[in-house]
């Protein structure tokens, strides 16, 4: 995927050095020795005109005055070159920074030879020129003229002054043009400490200071600095500038840009559609940063799993450029590649053809190799294998594999990348093999094993990058008919951010007694560096021209100690890796009356598996991705009616049957008992699904009414159902489970000042959620008073001596953060659940609090998914009474990312919620669930026989529907 925002923002940087761009200091009058009227008439009205606003106009008036001039007798060389500057600026502005350098250099060299007197028009000049080198790619060149500026600077002011500050800004902004990041970050930080001990505070360079590093941090993969220093400059600007400033901009497409690079992917998306509005209001619709806003927003939508919405606007971005470049434009021709992976995504197989060779033609034309053909090539020959044309696609898996041969350091993951892509093309053409080839096998283990625990997010993202290949792998694996391959295989498929997190909560248990922080910090810092190194050598090889073969062996060097560096860095016992369960351990995990139920989707039409005391049944699914989501989508749009109260709307009984005979195939069936209790392994559209309310029969018609409801042939009637953040979690259970006191403690109903429903008992009145209105303030956040009555009637279930509940105006993120959570078994949560945008100040996931009088960095009364990370927790479940706690759907903000949170903060397993939850509902289930519990039962059964019960009792309102009993999942072991 083309991240074009990350280049629009380096681009940017360069802003604060164009020539005559807001210097910093008044300058003298020009040609100040010259007295002829007319001539300083001519340069009065050459002054007067606004060189950025009227370029030709400025540009044509100081060629008059260097014509006039010129005829002049005795006029120093100085003030010549002084109106030499003016004339390079006016090109400059006018588009022609070649003639622009030639001014700026000839003037340069007049006022170098003049002496000290001539100090200041000397850094004028060599600083303009300096900075055309630096936007013509001229690195070497800008980089030894920035620093010829900087000595200048030094003999006419002192270290802490501003021109100082903007010396090293410039200088930092070359070296990190050049990929020396390390020197440019340390540059940028010492403008940044000048300009802030002598600038104003709030003062617009200091913040595009903060921004500019930013974007250099994010370069270096320190995402979550760039994005904290990348907002505090946004806000610093919006604070200090007129609203549609183009700094704001700039700021909040940097502050995105980090967002996306970090993986924040649901974050960044209203960050970048606020800009992208503001961006064609005050740009137009041609303009090209309008086009990167746009490539980058569809970046966000895609990764979210969103093509659909992400394809149109990629196709966008491609043709603002095709209009401001031509056809031929390489830019326009990666956005395109990023619409054609859209197309390919949702089965559009004849536009993604036509879009990658069409790319691979303007890479032809342009000379362009490297990495994108190599991207190219390698989907389009995806594309054949699915189609089936496999020599085609051999041929161009075949030359990208040359080209990534030529480009990347040995063994890097692209390459085992590739060796499967190859392995998989020749399945599809029907090698069918009685085992996977020993290479592939090689190459996903070596892809899985290095997802890093100790890097969540790194791992995460790395995971999200390699989910082709695994999914390929697991397509070979169930045509060869090998069930152990395929076992593991679909598990390197599911290393998702849910199952990482699960897994780094594993890992803090099996390594006691290691500093976590410093292995966290050692194995983050190694990452970084294992990155840059590659980068170094991808940009060596990458450059036009045969490469200097000792740079080249230096960065190869490099990029191997990097490696052995990191791979160095492990916790005792290679506890810092993701584990994958064998299929021995997660068999005798299981109980008798237990089964796995794991699938993901492939290219190919996808894998299911049944794993119990019996073995191991692999099918393939019956139905299709694409069908999934359909089907679920229309699902959830009734469960959701239903919830907020359209109880009468028909219920879509095809679609909920099947999606469960997709997964629930003849050969999966057959030995499945009624009463087994079922641990789902879900992938693809299926997450955002509670499976209990999958039918298990047809039903002919749909259904409608409290009786049929109640009647139907519900999941959950046969089977109590988990889902599973990972297979590893259930070879966890037994060790996770070890005897301690029950403890509950809980917070919920915030005090919130939003007005009271009418004391009538509606359905609506009933609705546990933030409500549509994305502009409310938190404090106008609708009641919870079932919120109380549910973690009272918790509280009893434990007795007062073992509960603590913290309840309205104790109901604090205050009172979270300083709580010893690690006290407890079992943790509540009865509170709103926000998603990301859902309020103006919401950017990613959390639980809402009793807001503060005075908002500090402790409490602003939202418990975020990274705070509630951070947390450290013991608790055998966690029950979020919240709504979309668990949203994941392929519309979602937010995927997961709170369960995520709280696995990784430690706990073992999870009550969330998948859509609106309604306050009486979450009372009675999760009350009811935690009283069986506690009374010895499963918790698996005791959630199921709690919402059977819940079910069956027509006192409730609507309480037939699945949209009100179904939203609540439990997740773990």
């Amino acid at each position: 995927m083309h991240r074009g925002l990350l280049a629009a923002v380096l681009a940017g940087a360069m802003l604060l050095a164009t020539p005559a761009a807001g210097a910093e200091e008044a300058t003298p009058p020009v040609a100040a020795s010259i007295v002829d009227p007319d001539v300083r008439a001519l340069i009065a009205a050459a002054e007067a005109i606004e060189m950025e606003a009227d370029p030709p106009a400025a540009r044509a008036a100081w060629q008059a005055v260097w014509d006039a001039v010129s005829a002049l007798e005795g006029v120093p060389e100085t003030d010549m070159a002084e109106l030499a500057n003016q004339l390079g600026s006016a090109d400059f502005y006018a588009g022609g920074r070649e003639s622009a350098l030639v001014w700026f250099e000839q003037a340069a060299d007049v006022f170098s030879q003049a002496g000290p007197d001539y100090l200041v028009p000397l850094e004028q000049s060599l600083g303009n020129a300096a900075s055309i080198l630096g936007t013509l790619g001229r690195l070497d060149e800008a980089e030894a003229t920035q620093r010829e500026v900087l000595e200048v600077r030094r003999q006419l002011y002192p270290e802490e002054h501003v021109q100082i500050a903007r010396s090293y800004f410039e200088l930092g902004s070359v070296l990190n043009a050049r990929g020396q990041l390390d020197e440019a970050i340390e540059l940028v930080e010492r403008s940044l400490v000048i300009r802030e001990a002598v600038l104003e505070e709030g003062h617009p360079f200091i913040a595009m200071t903060r921004v500019s590093l930013a974007a250099i941090l994010t370069r270096a993969y320190r995402y979550e600095e760039a994005a904290d220093l990348s907002r505090e400059g946004a806000e610093a600007l919006e604070a200090a500038l007129p609203a549609g400033h183009p700094f704001i901009a700039f700021a909040q497409s940097n502050y995105a840009g980090a967002l996306n690079a970090w993986g924040r992917y649901e974050a960044a998306e209203p960050l970048l559609r606020r800009l992208l509005e503001v961006r064609r209001e005050t740009l137009g619709e041609a303009n090209p940063q309008v086009a990167d806003t746009l490539n980058n927003l569809a970046v966000s939508l895609f990764a979210q799993g969103r093509a659909a919405e992400a394809r149109p606007l990629f196709l966008a971005a491609r043709d603002i450029y095709r209009a401001a470049s031509g056809a031929g434009s390489v830019e326009a021709a990666r956005m395109q590649m990023n619409a054609a992976d859209a197309a390919f995504a949702l089965g559009d197989y004849d536009a993604a053809r036509a879009e990658w060779e069409d790319t691979l033609a303007v890479f032809d034309e342009a000379g362009a190799v490297g990495l994108d053909r190599v991207r190219a090539l390698s989907e389009l020959a995806a594309l054949q294998a699915v189609t089936g044309e496999h020599d085609s696609a051999r041929q161009n898996m075949a030359e990208a594999g040359f080209l990534a041969a030529s480009y990347l350091p040995g063994d890097h993951e692209r390459q085992l990348m590739l060796a499967i892509d190859e392995a998989w093309i020749d399945s599809l053409a029907g090698e069918h093999r009685s085992e996977v080839p020993g290479h592939v096998i090689t190459a996903a283990r070596r892809l899985a094993g290095e997802l890093d625990l100790v890097n969540v997010d790194g791992a995460r993202d790395a995971a999200r990058t390699r989910q082709r290949a695994f999914r390929r792998a697991l397509d070979i694996a169930y045509e060869a008919g090998d069930s152990d391959a395929a076992f593991h295989t679909l598990q390197y498929v599911h290393a998702t951010g849910l199952a990482l997190a699960s897994e780094a909560t594993a890992l803090r248990a099996r390594a006691e007694g290691v500093d976590a922080a410093a292995l966290i910090r050692a194995r983050q810092e190694g990452w970084r560096n294992l990155r840059r190194a590659e980068d170094g050598y991808i940009r060596l090889r990458s450059a036009e021209g045969t490469p200097d073969r000792d740079a080249l062996d230096a960065a190869r060097e490099a990029y191997e100690t990097a490696r052995r560096q990191l791979a160095d860095l492990a916790a005792p016992g290679g506890t810092h890796r993701a584990s994958f369960a064998s299929l021995r351990d997660v068999r005798a995990a299981l109980g008798q009356d237990e089964a796995v139920i794991a699938f993901a989707f492939t290219e190919n039409g996808g894998v299911v598996m049944r794993v119990d005391h019996g073995g191991l049944v692999m099918d393939r699914l019956a139905i299709s991705e694409a069908e999934a989501l359909s089907a679920i989508t229309r699902l959830r749009a009734s469960l959701e009616a239903g919830a907020a109260g359209a109880v009468d709307a028909p219920f879509p009984a095809e679609d909920s049957h099947a999606l469960y005979a997709g997964l629930f195939t003849p050969a999966i069936l057959d030995g499945l008992e009624p009463g087994t209790a079922l641990f789902v392994l879900a992938d693809g559209p299926y997450r955002s699904l509670p499976f209990p309310v999958l039918l298990t029969a047809p039903q002919g018609a749909p259904l409608q009414g409290s009786a049929a409801l109640r009647a139907a042939p519900w999941l959950i009637a046969d089977h109590a159902v988990t889902t599973l953040p990972a297979l590893s979690s259930l070879t966890e259970r037994e060790g996770g489970e070890e005897a301690r006191e029950p403890y509950l403690i809980g917070f919920g109903a915030p005090a919130f000042s939003g007005a009271p429903e009418s004391e009538t008992i509606t359905l609506a009145s009933l609705t546990r959620s933030g409500g549509g209105d994305a502009s409310r303030a938190l404090a106008a956040l609708a009641p919870l008073p079932g919120a109380e009555a549910e973690l009272i009637e918790l509280a009893a279930v434990f007795g007062p001596a073992r509960s603590d509940i913290r309840l309205g105006a104790d109901a604090t993120e205050t009172a979270v953060k300083t709580a010893d959570l690690a006290r407890a078994s079992v943790l509540v949560f009865a509170t709103h659940g926000l998603l990301t945008g859902e309020l103006e100040a919401v950017f990613e996931p959390a639980l809402a609090f009793t807001p503060p009088e005075t908002p500090t960095a402790l409490d602003d009364g939202l418990l975020t998914a990274s705070e509630i990370a951070g947390l450290t927790l013991h608790a055998d479940w966690v029950i979020l009474s919240a709504c979309n706690t668990f949203a994941a759907d392929g519309t979602a903000r937010a995927p997961d990312r709170l369960a995520q949170a709280f696995l990784y903060a430690g706990a073992r397993s999870l009550l969330v919620s998948h859509w609106t939850v309604r306050d009486d509902a979450a009372a009675r289930l999760s009350a009811g669930t935690a009283r069986k519990a506690a009374g010895g039962r499963a918790r698996p059964h005791a959630f199921r026989e709690t919402v059977l019960e819940f079910m069956a009792d027509e006192s409730v309102p609507g309480g037939a529907h699945p949209g009100v009993w179904a939203p609540f999942a439990l997740i773990g072991g």
